[in-house]
C-alpha cells in the first residue's frame, strides 16, 4: 500500500484548521537563559554625530555625543528569544497599552520579577552592557524606572490591536520597496510624535525585518530648526541617542506589515554629567503608578547627589596629602549644581504634575523655585 504524503498546502491547511492547538504550543514554548555568545552579535558603530555638528549645546559635563549611526547589538536568535517572550497573549493582556503620543506601545514590566525574565537578563548582563558603552564611547547606567527598559514601539496596520496578537517571534517577511502595506485609519500617524525623552539617553534596538523598508527613520530637530532623518536599523541591530536633549520622533514605515522597536532608557554613569533631562514629563496618568514614578525619581536623584559627594570627598583627600586647599571657584561651582540638582528634583516632584506635563522645563523656573534657599 503506497502512502501519500500531504502537500506544504495540505499541512497548512491542516495548521489553520488547528488554529487553538498550535497556538497552545507556541505560547509554551520554552525561552531559554540569555547567553551572550548565543544572543548577542554586537559591531561598533561606523560612526557617531556631535551635538556640535548638530548645532546644540553639549549638556555640561557630557560627552560631544549626539546619537550613533546604527550597529549590530543582538543576534538573530536573540531578537527571536525577545520576540517570543513578549507575544505570548499573557504578556499582551498585561503590558499592551494606547495612549495620545503612541498607538500601541508593550511596557511597564520592569519591575514585574515573574515577567520579562529573559529581556532583564539580556539588558542588565555585563557584556551587554560593556557593548552599549563601546557603542556609545563612554559610560551608561540602565535607569530604573518602570517603563525604562524593554519599552516597545509598534505600528500598527490594518488589523489594529487585534493584529498584534498574530505577531509571532518570526519577524514578517518584509514587502518590497514597491509595495505597499494594507491602509488603515493609523497611517497618517507617527510611532511615537515629537518630543525629548524624559531620560538622558535611550537605546533603539530594531526587531522586524526593515531590509526593504521605506520609511520608518528617526527625524531629528537640529539647531537651526531644520530636520535630519536618521536611518534605522536592520535587525538586532540598535542606535543610541540622547534623546532627552533632542526634539525627535519615530516616522511611520510605509511598506511594512510589522515595525517593532525596543528601546531602554539610559542615564550617564559619570555622577558629575547633567541630569536635567531625567524628568517626570511623559508621565502618563493612564497606566503609570505615579506614587512609584516619584519614588523612583527622588531615588535616581539622591544616588546621583550620593555618588557626587563621595567623588567630593575623595578630592579633597586628594588635596590633604599635599596640603593644598579647594580653591573659591571649584567650591561655589559644585555649590550651584548641587543645588540645581535638589530644587529640579523638587520640582519635578511637586510643580511637573500637572501644571507642565509633557512640556519642557520654563526657562528660569528653577532660579525662581525655593528662592529661600
Amino acid at each position: 500500500m503506497t502512502t501519500t504524503l500531504p502537500t506544504f498546502a495540505q499541512e497548512a491547511a491542516i495548521t489553520n484548521a488547528q488554529p487553538a492547538i498550535f497556538d497552545k504550543i507556541e505560547q509554551e514554548l520554552p525561552i531559554p537563559p540569555f547567553d551572550p555568545a548565543i544572543h548577542l552579535n554586537y559591531q561598533p558603530p561606523p560612526a557617531r554625530r556631535s551635538f556640535t555638528e548638530l548645532g546644540l549645546p553639549i549638556p555640561k559635563g557630557c560627552p560631544d555625543i549626539c546619537f550613533t549611526e546604527p550597529f549590530q547589538l543582538f543576534s538573530e536568535e536573540g531578537v527571536r528569544m525577545i520576540r517570543r517572550e513578549i507575544f505570548r497573549k499573557s504578556f499582551l493582556d498585561k503590558y499592551m497599552r494606547s495612549w495620545d503620543r503612541a498607538p500601541c506601545l508593550i511596557s511597564g514590566h520592569h519591575h514585574s520579577k515573574q515577567d520579562g525574565i529573559f529581556m532583564k537578563q539580556a539588558c542588565y548582563h555585563p557584556v551587554t552592557q560593556a557593548a552599549i558603552n563601546s557603542a556609545f564611547g563612554c559610560a551608561l547606567q540602565l535607569q530604573t524606572g518602570e517603563n525604562d527598559m524593554g519599552y516597545i514601539n509598534v505600528q500598527i496596520g490594518a488589523e489594529g490591536i487585534d493584529g498584534v496578537y498574530n505577531m509571532t517571534e518570526i519577524p514578517s517577511k518584509p514587502l518590497s520597496a514597491s509595495e505597499a502595506a494594507p491602509t488603515s485609519k493609523y497611517d497618517n500617524d507617527m510611532i511615537d510624535s515629537w518630543h525629548k525623552d524624559q531620560t538622558p539617553l535611550v537605546l533603539v534596538v530594531m526587531l522586524s525585518d526593515t531590509s526593504t523598508m521605506v520609511g520608518g527613520e528617526t527625524a531629528i530637530k537640529m539647531g537651526d530648526g531644520s530636520i535630519m532623518k536618521a536611518r534605522g536599523a536592520s535587525i538586532g541591530g540598535a542606535v543610541l541617542m540622547a534623546g532627552g536633549y533632542l526634539e525627535h520622533a519615530a516616522l511611520r514605515a510605509n511598506n511594512c506589515s510589522e515595525r517593532l522597536s525596543f528601546v531602554n532608557s539610559y542615564s550617564y554613569a559619570d555622577p558629575n554629567a547633567d541630569d536635567t533631562a531625567t524628568t517626570l514629563k511623559s508621565v502618563n496618568f493612564g497606566f503609570d503608578n505615579i506614587a512609584n514614578v516619584k519614588n523612583v525619581i527622588m531615588e535616581q536623584k539622591l544616588r546621583r547627589l550620593r555618588d557626587r559627594c563621595d567623588l567630593a570627598l575623595s578630592a579633597i583627600q586628594e588635596r590633604r596629602q599635599i596640603n593644598q586647599p579647594p580653591t573659591r571657584e571649584e567650591v561655589e561651582e559644585w555649590v550651584k549644581d548641587q543645588v540645581q540638582l535638589l530644587k529640579h528634583t523638587s520640582w519635578e516632584m511637586f510643580e511637573r504634575l500637572p501644571n507642565y506635563h509633557g512640556q519642557e522645563i520654563p526657562e528660569g523656573i528653577l532660579e525662581r523655585y525655593l528662592t529661600d534657599v
